[in-house]
């Protein structure tokens, strides 16, 4: 491990362990993005494939086939590369923080709540990344297999996404304040646990709670909200759709699929903007940059 000074920043230290695992990170995000796209295409593929059958074109369901086969093998792999890498990556980071803080004079209960801290940057860059990127691929994609199929479909949940984009940051900005209290709280609990009196224990674990329930509190209203625009566009689409005429069964089928693909990635945003806002708390405390309010 390189020495590090007392003044050294360890978001630095944080930043060249993962660059020194950077193609390898980028490898099993390549392998992400293939199985978004792969993900993606199934609704066409299932279209073509009942379109194909109704009109008695049964070669029509060899693309879903191909496909169903190759994202099999592609996501078999990046299942074991990506834990194999993260549960390295977090090891290093860990073992780094431990000495540099050690040997900085910090207490033992901040040194033990950011290792814990920093197993969730790992975490991050195993789940949330794949999940945002899953995310944004089912919100762009979606509408733009809609505009492939009907320009109107497109357009109404094309338009969908600014409100929710709107809520979303609103609701961000709460999600930060929260996380900071959140953490303050979570960093003393090793000495009020050593410390073994029953009402600051008490009233410890009351705060976590609390935090807690209102991280909840404002994603539920965030899903919620999105939820009540996402059922409009979705009857409008479905009455926009199936009133083509000679529109076939697999196309009305493949374009409520691309609505639900994007309102299924709308639901992903409330707990990824919340796992954002905590991950950029996590990283202020571990690299000391700045307070905790």
């Amino acid at each position: 491990m390189t020495v590090v000074g007392p003044v050294a920043d360890r978001s630095e230290l944080i930043l060249g362990r993962i660059k020194a695992r950077r193609w390898q990170i980028a490898f099993t995000y390549f392998l992400t993005l293939l199985e978004n796209g792969f993900t993606l295409v199934y609704p066409w593929a299932i279209g073509l494939a009942i379109n194909g059958l109704i009109t008695d074109a049964h070669e029509m369901i060899a693309p879903l086939v191909v496909i169903w086969i190759t994202h099999i093998a592609v996501g078999g792999l990046r299942q074991v590369y990506d834990t194999n890498l993260f549960s390295r990556l977090y090891a290093s980071i860990a073992s780094d923080i431990v000495m540099v803080q050690k040997a900085q004079g910090e207490e033992v209960s901040e040194i033990s709540a950011r290792v814990d801290m920093a197993y969730e940057i790992a975490d991050f860059m195993e789940e949330d990344v794949p999940r945002i990127m899953a995310a944004m691929a089912g919100l762009l994609g979606g509408v733009a297999m809609l505009f492939f199929y009907d320009l109107v479909a497109g357009a109404i949940m094309a338009f969908l996404l600014v409100p929710v984009g709107i809520i979303n940051a609103i609701m961000g900005s709460k999600a930060l304040r929260f996380s900071r209290n959140f953490n303050n709280e979570f960093e003393r609990q090793v000495d009020i646990i050593d410390e073994g009196r029953r009402r600051p224990v008490l009233l410890h674990f009351g705060r976590l709670a609390q935090w807690r329930i209102r991280l909840s509190n404002a994603d539920a209203a965030s899903w919620t909200l999105a939820e009540g625009l996402a059922l409009i566009a979705t009857v409008l689409v479905l009455f926009q759709v199936a009133s083509q005429p000679g529109v076939l069964a697999g196309t009305i089928f493949a374009s409520i699929a691309y609505v639900l693909r994007v309102i299924e990635s709308m639901d992903e945003i409330p707990g990824t903007v919340q796992n954002v806002m905590h991950l950029i708390d996590i990283r202020s405390r571990i690299s000391n940059a700045d307070e905790a309010d």
